[in-house]
């Protein structure tokens, strides 16, 4: 399990890193890119560099790098409304301290 993990981990780790590489070529920062297509890609990369003879994979690597500065994502929109948390709606009335009015004599 533990070694599941780990190589879960480096496996991300190393997306983002061809992605990282990749960044400069699109002109966005590398948090712009697409992780889900960069995935995909270089899935597709790997699998299909075990036929590949080694002399040719640095020019694939050129054009994996290519390929994903393709996959840019829009730009955030800001938020119109801050973040807040809204309150569960009850059938039971809530617990509200009572405020004692003092009485005009």
């Amino acid at each position: 399990m533990e070694q599941e993990v780990w190589g879960l981990l480096l496996a991300y780790n190393l997306v983002r890193l061809v992605m990282t590489r990749a960044a400069p070529r699109a002109r966005v920062p590398p948090l712009r890119l697409s992780y889900r297509y960069a995935l995909l890609a270089v899935r597709a990369f790997w699998h299909a560099a075990w036929d590949t003879s080694p002399g040719t994979l640095p020019r694939r690597l050129e054009a994996l790098l290519d390929e994903l500065a393709l996959f840019v994502l829009p730009e955030r929109r800001p938020r119109r409304y801050p973040r807040a948390v809204k309150l569960k709606m009850s059938h039971y009335p809530r617990n509200r301290p009572h405020h004692r009015r003092s009485r005009a004599k």
